[in-house]
């Protein structure tokens, strides 16, 4: 098995207070050690010590992506891609099925193409974020 080089690697968390507009969330203050040899201290929130952690992990992966992916790419680049698709999936469907129930079959594409996209932006909003 091939060994990763260390990347993050969180050393240290501590208990700080549960919140008051929601009971079930605490507050954690975790100490994480960075691949330079620096510690740096994060606030990490969630309803257990390992939720808040994998938000803390969740929220360095998609800051990583917007980075490098999401933000060198304008608005308007990113829904071209969208009808781009949209219209390649529907073309595909109609070349394919029968033209008895085509439009059912084309706003069942349009709505399930929809709900992905939003399940992907859903999934790049930041989850360790406090909660007023």
């Amino acid at each position: 098995m091939k060994n990763k080089l260390m990347k993050q690697k969180a050393i240290h968390a501590e208990y700080r207070k549960t919140s008051e507009t929601f009971p079930e969330w605490l507050k954690y203050e975790v100490t994480l050690l960075n691949e330079d040899g620096t510690t740096s201290k994060v606030p990490a929130y969630g309803k257990d010590l390992q939720d808040a952690l994998s938000r803390v992990v969740h929220d360095s992966k998609v800051k990583k992506l917007e980075k490098k992916y999401i933000k060198k790419l304008p608005v308007t680049g990113w829904v071209i891609a969208w009808f781009l698709g949209l219209s390649l999936i529907l073309t595909n469907m109609y070349s394919s099925i029968g033209h008895n129930y085509v439009g059912v079959y084309i706003v069942g594409a349009i709505v399930t193409y929809t709900f992905m996209t939003l399940s992907v932006a859903n999934w790049f909003s930041l989850r360790n974020l406090d909660k007023k």
